[in-house]
């Protein structure tokens, strides 16, 4: 894999071979970091034919997601159906674990930016992805990652995540920060957090099964195929730009493909960075799933699983603790402080499992 130094001959020979590729002039004038990830480096290139943008992807031993594949295959299927809302793939080198795609001249969302309007564009984008007479042409894309197609599979995709936090060991810690102890306050905290986490899960598990037995529902029944939907995963206003005109450009495409619609909606009200106002729930969910067969069951289906995914979503907070996910943190970003940036999730985990914690388990 290419290095990260801007200067370097063999990153812009990379470059240029990419730009060559796609049938571009090969002549770079400028190239410069943009915002980082948290899987992945991006580059903003100038060339005589244009901005750009690069992405570079990390690839870790046994991790056997193929993100780059999935996200340029998506976009190559959401350029043809939602033309604006996406920005257009141009080439991909596999073997690089590089890929080329347009430059979108958008700025990042601000929270109080997150209203109905904005919320009315990404139902948009998810239903021009879903359109019953377009869906079918998808049928080559992956599955997503983590697709979940019986409510038995999402409870052990959540109980597995938090098995993994459980795991977490002095020794894995320490090996990764070159530490020889786990006396930091922050991984203690961590540790009682998880256990917290850990408990609510289990009462929150107990009794989606009593009202799954309750209304009848199998919970090993696979979702049929008319119900499975094109997911961008991942979805969600922290992934989006606001363009000059108001309009949305939805990015980062890594895990998407087919999975369960409810799990899509689970997600979009869970992701911390940019949170979607509670109130737009119904409306949204009411939208975003008219297009399928019997919509009613799957409406109910994402009301059932709408707390599971803020579960979840702590998880994914917590996922900084894991030395797995910290090296691809720190690999998107070699400058992370890793110490702020725990705390910073803890804080946020902390709050979300008390407000959790106050709600009843009625799953309504």
């Amino acid at each position: 894999m290419i290095g990260s130094n801007l200067s370097s001959t063999e990153f812009i020979m990379q470059i240029a071979a990419l730009l060559s590729a796609a049938g571009l002039s090969p002549n770079v004038l400028s190239i410069k970091n943009c915002t980082q990830g948290k899987n992945n480096r991006t580059y903003r290139i100038h060339t005589v034919d244009g901005p750009f943008v690069i992405k570079q992807y990390l690839r870790q031993e046994g991790d056997t997601r193929d993100r780059l594949a999935a996200e340029f295959a998506f976009l190559s299927y959401a350029k043809a159906v939602a033309p604006r809302q996406v920005p257009q793939p141009f080439f991909q080198d596999l073997k690089q674990s590089m890929a080329l795609y347009e430059f979108m001249e958008g700025r990042p969302l601000q929270p109080e930016e997150v209203t109905t309007a904005e919320v009315d564009q990404a139902a948009e984008f998810f239903c021009a992805l879903n359109e019953p007479q377009t869906r079918a042409h998808a049928a080559t894309l992956p599955v997503a990652s983590e697709a979940c197609f019986s409510l038995q599979e999402h409870l052990a995709l959540i109980s597995a995540r938090i098995a993994l936090l459980q795991k977490i060991t002095p020794e894995a810690d320490a090996a990764l920060r070159g530490r020889g102890n786990l006396d930091a306050v922050e991984d203690q905290a961590a540790k009682r957090l998880i256990q917290r986490l850990s408990d609510y899960w289990q009462k929150l598990a107990a009794a989606l099964k009593t009202v799954a037995d309750n209304e009848g529902l199998d919970l090993t029944a696979c979702l049929d195929p008319s119900q499975r939907c094109i997911s961008p995963s991942d979805f969600g206003f922290h992934n989006a730009l606001k363009m000059p005109d108001g309009s949305l450009c939805f990015l980062d495409f890594e895990y998407a493909g087919w999975d369960d619609p409810a799990k899509m909606t689970g997600d979009f009200f869970s992701q911390l960075a940019l949170p979607v106002p509670e109130n737009q729930f119904n409306g949204f969910v009411a939208q975003v799933m008219q297009s399928f067969a019997r919509s009613e069951e799957l409406i109910r289906r994402a009301q059932l699983l709408r707390r599971v995914y803020r579960v979840k979503w702590c998880c994914i907070a917590l996922n900084i603790f894991l030395p797995v996910h910290l090296a691809r943190y720190r690999f998107a970003n070699p400058s992370l402080k890793v110490a702020d940036f725990k705390r910073k999730q803890l804080d946020k985990v902390t709050h979300l499992i008390q407000a959790l914690e106050t709600q009843d388990y009625g799953l309504h």
